[in-house]
C-alpha cells in the first residue's frame, strides 16, 4: 500500500516537473517570438525612418535642381541684358550723330555738282568716311532702300510717286537714310514709293 502511494506520488510530481517544463518552454517560445516581433517592429521603424529619410532627400535634391535652373536662368537673363545694355547705351548719342552725318551727306552731294567743289568735296568725303566708320564700328548698319519692298517697320513712306520704272510698293526713292544698331531699328528710313500711273493722285 505503501509502495503504492509511493509511486503515485512520484508520478504527481513528474507531472508536475512536466508542466512546470512545459510552461518554461512556452513561456521561452513567447518570449522569443516577443523579441521577433520586437526586432521586427524596430526593423519597420528604421525603415520608416530611411524611407522618410530618403524622401527628404529626394525633395531636397528637386529643390535644388530648380533653384539650380532658376539661378541659370536668372544668370542667363543678367546676361543677356547686360549684353544689350552695352550694345545699346550709346544710342541716343548715336541718334543725335545722325542728322549731323546727313547734313555732311548733303554737303557732299552739293559740293560733287558744284564744278568748283572738287577740293571741298574730297575733304567731306574723307570726314563722311571716318563717320560711316565710326556707326559701322558701334554696330549701325544703313538700312536698304531703293529698289526694296516697303517694309512698314524700316521705312517710313513720306509720299507715292507715279511711276513704271519700279513695281508697286516698291522704294522708288530715298529721301533720308534709316539705321538698324545691332539688328533694331535705330531710325527708320525716309522714303518715296513707288504707286502705278492712273491708279490714284500722287500725294505729297
Amino acid at each position: 500500500m505503501m509502495e503504492q502511494e509511493k509511486k503515485k506520488e512520484q508520478k504527481k510530481q513528474e507531472e508536475v516537473t512536466q508542466q512546470e517544463t512545459l510552461q518554461q518552454k512556452q513561456q521561452k517560445a513567447q518570449e522569443k517570438k516577443e523579441k521577433k516581433v520586437k526586432k521586427i517592429n524596430i526593423a519597420i521603424e528604421e525603415f520608416n525612418k530611411l524611407k522618410a529619410a530618403f524622401e527628404e532627400k529626394e525633395k531636397l535634391q528637386d529643390k535644388y535642381l530648380r533653384l539650380m535652373a532658376e539661378f541659370e536662368n536668372f544668370k542667363k537673363r543678367m546676361y543677356k541684358e547686360q549684353e544689350q545694355f552695352l550694345q545699346f547705351s550709346n544710342e541716343q548719342i548715336l541718334l543725335r550723330l545722325l542728322p549731323i552725318i546727313d547734313d555732311f551727306d548733303r554737303a557732299h552731294q552739293a559740293a560733287r555738282e558744284h564744278k568748283h567743289g572738287e577740293v571741298f568735296s574730297k575733304g567731306v568725303e574723307m570726314i563722311l568716311n571716318q563717320l560711316h566708320k565710326l556707326l559701322k564700328d558701334n554696330g549701325v548698319e544703313k538700312i536698304r532702300t531703293a529698289g526694296e519692298k516697303f517694309n512698314p517697320h524700316l521705312h517710313e513712306a513720306i509720299a507715292t510717286v507715279q511711276t513704271e520704272e519700279f513695281p508697286e510698293d516698291t522704294v522708288c526713292e530715298e529721301v533720308s537714310p534709316g539705321y538698324m544698331l545691332n539688328g533694331r531699328l535705330l531710325r527708320a528710313a525716309k522714303v518715296r514709293i513707288a504707286q502705278r500711273k492712273n491708279e490714284g493722285r500722287i500725294k505729297q
